[in-house]
Formats: C-alpha cells, sequence, structure tokens
C-alpha cells in the first residue's frame, strides 16, 4: 500500500510460491514499461533468506532472473566496523548477484556515521547511496505489519515528509543511474486465459479503514472474467450494495470494534443475507467479522453472528507464513488443485466444533492447524489468502454458486 502511494502506480507481488518459473515473464507482462522512469523491487527478509536450502526463491535468485540491481539497506544500530565483513559476506556469497550500493539505516551518531564510511571505503567498492539517521524517516508498526490504517490526508501528508527527508539524506542521482544502467527488460510470452464469465456478475467488496488486504491481482482478474466490483464500507455504510455476492477480505477490524459493533444495520442485513442464501467469501478479517465477537485489548465486540465462534488475538502469530490447502474430496468445485496461499494473523477460536471446513491444511496453520475455510449454507471464510493468478479459484467459486447462469 505504502509504495503504491509514494509512486501513485500500481504494485503487484512477485512470489516464487505462487508464481514458480513463470516469475519473468508475469513481471514483464505486468508491467508498462512506457509509463515509467524504472521499476522498483522491494525485497522481503534478507537477500538470501529462503525456504529452500539452494535459495531458488530468494529475493537474490529473483534479482538474477530480472537483471535487477541490488541496493542493500542495512540497519546498523549497533555495528560498528563488522559491518564491512557483512557487505563483504553478501557481495562474496553469490557473484551473479550485482550488488550496487549500500544504504545504512539507522545511524547514531555523527561519529557512528563517519567510522562506518571510512570503514567501507577502506575496505571495500560499494558505493555508499545514503545514511540514514535513527528516527530520520518513520512508519508506525503493528503486529500485521506497517500500520495503514491512518486518514488519507494523514498518509499523505507523512509521505510527503519521507519524501522531503529521503532527499537529504540519499543519493537521489546515484541511485536512478543505477536503475537507468540496469539491462533492458524483453518480454516473453506469458498467456493466463481468463475465462469469461456468461454474464455480468456484481461482487460487494468491503473496502475501508478495517478491510483493505486485497491481492490486487484477485481483483484484476474478477473484473477480467466479468464482474463488476461495487465497494462498501462495513464501517461507515447504512447497507450492502446490491450484489449477487459478497466478498470481504483482509484487514483490521480489531482496531474498529466500536464502530464495527455500532453498525447493527449492516451486520444485520449481512446475517440476514447469509441465511437467505447470498453466496459470502471472507479471508482473515473478513471471517473474525462474520463469527459472534471480536474480543481485543479487554474489549469485546459483537460482530455478524453467521459463525457461532468467538474471536480473540494472541500477542503472537497464530499463523504467520505460506500455506497449502487440499479440498476435502467431498468438495469437487476446484478439481481437487491444491491450493497455494498466505496467512498473517492472530486471532483464533477458543472452541471450534460442529463446523464443516473445505480444506485441509497441507502447509500452515489456518483455523486450526488441520482445516481452513469454514462452511455454512453459501457462506466460505477462512484465515488464507489465496493468490488465484492461475487457480480459477474464484471463478470456479462463481460458476459453483450459479452467479452467471
Amino acid at each position: 500500500m505504502w509504495l503504491e502511494l509514494a509512486s501513485n502506480n500500481p504494485c503487484f507481488n512477485l512470489d516464487f510460491f505462487f508464481l514458480k518459473d513463470q516469475i519473468y515473464s508475469y513481471f514483464v507482462n505486468k508491467i508498462d514499461q512506457s509509463k515509467c522512469n524504472f521499476f522498483l523491487i522491494e525485497g522481503n527478509h534478507g537477500l538470501f533468506d529462503d525456504i529452500y536450502l539452494d535459495g531458488k526463491t530468494s529475493n537474490a535468485s529473483l534479482a538474477k532472473i530480472t537483471k535487477t540491481p541490488v541496493v542493500i539497506v542495512v540497519d546498523v544500530s549497533e555495528l560498528g566496523r563488522s559491518l564491512v565483513a557483512l557487505l563483504k559476506g553478501m557481495v562474496d556469497f553469490d557473484k551473479d548477484v550485482f550488488i550496487s550500493g549500500v544504504i545504512l539505516n539507522k545511524i547514531q551518531s555523527v561519529r557512528q556515521e563517519k567510522k562506518l564510511i571510512e570503514a567501507i571505503k577502506n575496505y571495500t567498492d560499494l558505493p555508499i547511496l545514503g545514511t540514514l539517521p535513527a528516527q530520520s524517516v518513520s512508519i508506525t508498526q503493528r503486529h500485521l505489519g506497517l500500520t495503514s490504517v491512518l486518514q488519507e490526508e494523514k498518509k499523505q501528508e507523512l509521505i510527503e515528509n519521507i519524501t522531503s527527508n529521503l532527499e537529504n539524506y540519499l543519493d537521489v542521482t546515484q541511485i536512478t543511474k543505477i536503475a537507468y544502467n540496469a539491462p533492458k527488460l524483453h518480454v516473453d510470452n506469458y498467456n493466463v486465459p481468463i475465462r469469461k464469465l456468461k454474464k455480468q456478475v456484481v461482487i460487494a467488496i468491503a473496502f475501508d479503514e478495517a478491510f483493505n488486504f486485497y491481492y490486487k491481482q484477485n481483483l484484476q482478474n474478477l473484473q477480467s472474467m466479468g464482474v463488476e466490483i461495487k465497494k462498501f464500507s462495513p464501517i461507515k455504510d447504512e447497507s450492502i450494495p446490491l450484489a449477487d455476492a459478497i466478498y470481504i477480505g483482509g484487514g483490521f477490524p480489531e482496531l474498529f470494534l466500536d464502530q464495527l459493533q455500532k453498525n447493527f444495520d449492516l451486520r444485520n442485513q449481512i446475517k440476514k443475507a447469509s441465511k437467505e442464501g447470498l453466496p459470502i467469501f471472507a479471508e482473515c478479517g473478513g471471517l473474525m467479522y462474520l463469527t459472534n465477537s471480536i474480543e481485543y485489548n479487554e474489549n469485546k465486540a459483537k460482530m455478524c453472528g453467521i459463525f457461532n465462534l468467538e474471536t480473540q488475538l494472541s500477542n503472537k502469530p497464530k499463523g504467520h507464513g505460506y500455506t497449502i490447502l487440499s479440498p476435502k474430496k467431498k468438495h469437487s468445485f476446484i478439481e481437487n488443485k491444491k491450493i497455494y496461499a498466505h496467512e498473517f494473523h492472530h486471532g483464533f477460536f477458543t472452541e471450534f466444533k460442529d463446523i464443516e471446513c473445505f480444506f485441509d491444511v497441507i502447509r500452515g496453520y489456518g483455523i486450526n492447524g488441520v482445516c481452513d475455510y469454514a462452511l455454512k449454507d453459501n457462506v466460505m471464510a477462512g484465515f488464507s489468502h489465496i493468490f488465484d493468478e492461475k487457480s480459477d479459484f474464484f471463478y470456479n467459486w462463481i460458476k459453483e454458486n450459479k452467479l452467471d447462469s
């Protein structure tokens, strides 16, 4: 979200777990090289970190495949001369990764900055592209990452302040030069056919401060297959848009318990719609919203009450990382394909019984370590965020519910 706001351009996921060996083709076909000066890939975790020993799905591997120069950002708050050993180790670990410079983050003092710069220049050839004093740039973090619940004007104000600070501390000219000197990308054939629905289907999607985590690719694919998206706010709106189905994504409902509870009319409409058979799909925070209640920081609030469950939040994540889900045999609309997804949630249920699930969990935690996506009437809700670039999950879900018949 923050990169998208700062660049005023769409951002999307490049993930080996979901895209595998088609990641380069996906990348070059998603971007529009005519509309941008250069492209920025933000790494997740360390440069060489990976779930595999050989690092085949690491940030370094992605940099090699996309021929992208790498700028290392290092937290130096507790480092001295040892920083040089760290940098030399990263440069030497894989010579095929083009490390083009380093940014020193969280500098504690002018004295530390001077010593680090001297050591890097004396022992390495790495360009120093910037030094950021501690607290010079900061976005508040919370238990699910960078906060995303600020009002729009506050977000823009924060971005402007960060931009101004970065211009003071970074060598923007040199960083831009590195980007411009990167090899040109050749367009590869990447064709994931989007199957078209027989008629337009309208899906009401919850989107506000409480619910705003959706894979952009999923929404784009829904629109490409013929879905009209109508957004609504579970916090502010008095009614659900007229629609064939409801989709409630992830977010932070625990931060808006009072507002969500007070919007009784909308909660009641959603519960009534579920009883009348309207298909509802919900992920993570959306699942929590469909339970009886959410309790967080000694504040307990009523939610939609579709599932007879009480949601609580733990201090540490209950589920964090990739998940692999396998549909139970009696559910055939996705032809028993494995579903690749991601979870990051602190939510859990004190009791989970007498509720049918759609998926067995092969990897990850899901609802209870065994299954994910609870079922009731035409409602399907779980903790895993499904990345639907190639699985056709949502297309088959729409077909199963006969929404385009």
